[in-house]
């Protein structure tokens, strides 16, 4: 019984230093993407050299249906959490969810808000915006300099990828339950979020580096305000697989 109950106390601490070096991972993927030029090799696919101009940008399924759709698609939780919250305080049985609710409302809406004063204070162009693609701006990375007179970009980190990443909430929520389908939590949110930073690259709007470091955000922010809700939760984990 002893040696069973080690056994789950290592296997809850190898999930907790997952959960934190996993984007760690992502930070350094992100950075070689950057600097070892493969952010260029990839969305130069989708640009065409002879025309000088992405064919993809204003397409129907990368920009209405899965840009402009994507955007209704998080307006649409947004009203599914509302009757959610609505329910469990109309609801006295209901009533030990309202904290895991508004748990989930405010990692998911703090990640994309990270996001977006990210894209503020740096100063990433487009791919559409550069010289190499018909643009006018230099290839500048993270840590370079602006060249002088050069307006600054807002492209890092990806906004749109922030609308599917930030439900990696919904792995911390079913987390909090032991679910053992947690795991399609995070799944949902990982694919959505591919799907929308990939359409973006395809019109041109994004670097892959760029949705990595938004994964990265929405995963700490998600994580540590889990742990922030639920203090207890450390000690927790770290004793049960």
């Amino acid at each position: 019984m002893l040696q069973t109950e080690e056994i789950k106390t290592e296997e809850g601490r190898t999930h907790l230093l997952l959960l934190n070096l996993l984007p760690v991972v992502l930070i350094a993927l992100a950075i070689i993407s950057e600097y070892s030029g493969f952010d260029i090799w990839w969305v130069s696919f989708f640009y065409d050299s002879t025309r000088q101009l992405w064919p993809y940008t204003h397409h129907w399924l990368f920009d209405d249906v899965i840009h402009s759709g994507g955007q209704y698609l998080d307006r649409s939780f947004i009203l599914v959490w509302l009757a959610g919250f609505i329910m469990v305080n109309m609801r006295r049985e209901l009533a030990s969810y309202r904290k895991i609710c508004i748990y989930f409302l405010v990692a998911s809406a703090l990640g994309p808000a990270l996001v977006g004063i990210g894209k503020n204070i740096t100063h990433i162009y487009s791919p559409w915006d550069l010289e190499l693609f018909g643009g006018i701006q230099p290839y500048i990375r993270l840590f370079d300099k602006v060249p002088d007179g050069a307006p600054p970009g807002h492209a890092f980190p990806a906004g749109h990828a922030a609308g599917g990443y930030c439900f990696v909430s919904l792995y911390f929520v079913f987390l909090k339950y032991r679910c053992r389908y947690r795991v399609y939590g995070l799944v949902f949110a990982l694919m959505l979020g591919l799907v929308f930073g990939v359409a973006q690259q395809v019109r041109g709007a994004h670097f892959p580096s760029h949705d990595m470091a938004t994964l990265v955000i929405c995963w700490y922010v998600s994580m540590y305000l889990y742990f922030l809700f639920y203090p207890q939760e450390w000690q927790a984990l770290a004793k049960s697989g």
